[in-house]
């Protein structure tokens, strides 16, 4: 399974300027029996319930499936107290249901769309979440290989919420570094809404599972819906769809002496038909009555041909796709050299009158050499080349960044050969396709050419970097 960073630029910037919202904020601790680590609690993961009502919407709607979906925000750090803590915000749905013998929990396809929607809303991949008939007292093998494979920072995070049980259950998680710890579930701070604040210091809260405790005096809303359904619900709607079942009285028979004469159903539906068909015959005959005879064949002076006129729109596009494929030509001719020839014969010469010329090469995206172009690349062509390269550029930028800062805690303990080689590999990625863009240096101005080095050189020396570190290539 090819795995990817779901950032695709630099390590997002910390929103300084966000305070820590203890006067409104809700602590809730995993209760006892479930597994617990103090180590993995940092930064602290602030959810707002706005966010809560989004999560418990999309998994109740279909608490018989296993739903997954994304959590976004942004990495926060208080100018007062200076703690940095994840400031979760709004959630990503998907349509995708996780099957009970389905061994990848997040596929490819829902994995590259969520990393575009992500992008789009320049937002960050905070963690993601999907629901379960039953929480388990640690966060299950299957979770934490999912969560190792695709979240590749420590500082994300999971969601649990079980659908099933005698009571609700719920709580996030993180793993470990080592795959040999596994992970733990950890506190979690939930955003009251400005009309949660009640009199004596209350809080109104969505939270009603058995798996979280806290210390602060809250109030549960009745009004909001929840993912858990008990086993005594299930019960009572089984039962109410048996008692609306009709029940079936066998009626006494009829004394066929008395019984009036029954007319069979079929009676009235033939009557129907005939009437039908009587109507369709009339029409007919008056519709042949009243056709105007057709002109002889020799009044028909030309015959009738079909004009088609064509969309103005089907024009526009038409137009459009003719200016890039001259584009692409222009660009593909350019990256031919052309070596001028001292000599010249008469069969050089004629057939240099024939064929026509070829497009000089281009020094960057649509900006001609010193000789000119005979048709200029359009604009739009060029900006759009230039952001996809840009686009990439950062991606392998990002890449590298989390390659040295896997490489540091690697050569500390913190990381073993496999997350290390995670790294390795998305930075590798990044280059590959960026490499597939760029082609011939040629075709770069000056500025991205610089980059596009520079970028190189950073991957040959991460290369060498992992190779020293005997780690093999995953």
């Amino acid at each position: 399974m090819r795995q990817r960073n779901a950032k695709t630029g630099p390590p997002p910037p910390l929103q300084i300027g966000k305070l820590f919202p203890d006067d409104h904020a809700i602590l809730w601790a995993p209760v006892e029996g479930l597994t617990r680590s103090m180590e993995l609690s940092q930064p602290a993961i602030v959810i707002t319930q706005g966010t809560l009502r989004e999560v418990v919407r999309h998994l109740s709607s279909s608490p018989e499936q296993e739903l997954l979906g994304f959590l976004i925000g942004e990495p926060c750090e208080c100018p007062k107290t200076k703690r940095r803590f994840l400031c979760v915000t709004g959630t990503l749905r998907t349509s995708h249901a996780i099957a009970e013998d389905e061994p990848i929990q997040i596929p490819d396809a829902e994995w590259l769309g969520q990393q575009l929607e992500v992008r789009r809303r320049r937002a960050t991949l905070i963690g993601w979440y999907h629901s379960t008939p039953f929480l388990s007292p640690s966060p299950s093998a299957l979770d934490l290989e999912t969560h190792r494979a695709r979240f590749t920072d420590a500082w994300q995070c999971g969601l649990v919420i079980s659908t099933e049980g005698n009571e609700p259950a719920g709580g996030f998680f993180r793993s470990h570094a080592d795959p040999a710890e596994g992970g733990a579930y950890v506190p979690f701070y939930e955003q009251v809404d400005d009309d949660g604040i009640l009199e004596g210091g209350k809080f109104r809260t969505l939270v009603d599972w058995s798996s979280y405790s806290t210390s602060e005096l809250v109030e549960h809303d009745e009004n909001e819906r929840s993912v858990h359904v008990s086993g005594m619900s299930r019960r009572m709607e089984l039962d109410a769809q048996a008692t609306a079942l009709p029940l079936m009285i066998p009626q006494p028979a009829i004394d066929a002496v008395g019984a009036l004469p029954m007319r069979s159903r079929w009676v009235g539906v033939g009557i129907s038909v005939a009437i039908a068909l009587a109507i369709t015959f009339v029409s007919v005959q008056i519709w042949d009555a009243r056709r105007l005879p057709e002109p002889p064949v020799s009044a028909i002076l030309h015959p009738r041909e079909l004009v088609v006129v064509p969309n103005a729109a089907a024009v526009a596009a038409q137009q459009r796709a003719d200016s890039i494929a001259a584009a692409s030509a222009i660009i593909a001719q350019s990256a031919l050299p052309v070596a001028p020839s001292s000599t010249t014969s008469p069969e050089s010469t004629s057939a240099a009158t024939v064929a026509p010329p070829i497009a000089p090469p281009s020094d960057s995206f649509g900006a001609p050499s010193a000789v000119a172009v005979s048709a200029p690349i359009p604009a739009e062509i060029r900006m759009a080349a230039q952001s996809r390269f840009d686009s990439l550029a950062d991606s392998l930028e990002h890449g590298l960044h989390n390659y040295h800062d896997r490489r540091t805690d690697f050569g500390q303990k913190r990381l073993s050969c496999r997350e290390l080689s995670y790294g390795y590999r998305a930075a590798d990625e990044a280059l590959v396709g960026l490499a597939k863009l760029a082609g011939d240096t040629r075709s770069l101005d000056p500025e991205r050419k610089a980059r596009y080095n520079q970028l190189i050189a950073g991957m040959d020396t991460v290369n060498d970097d992992f190779d020293a570190s005997k780690c093999k290539r995953v």
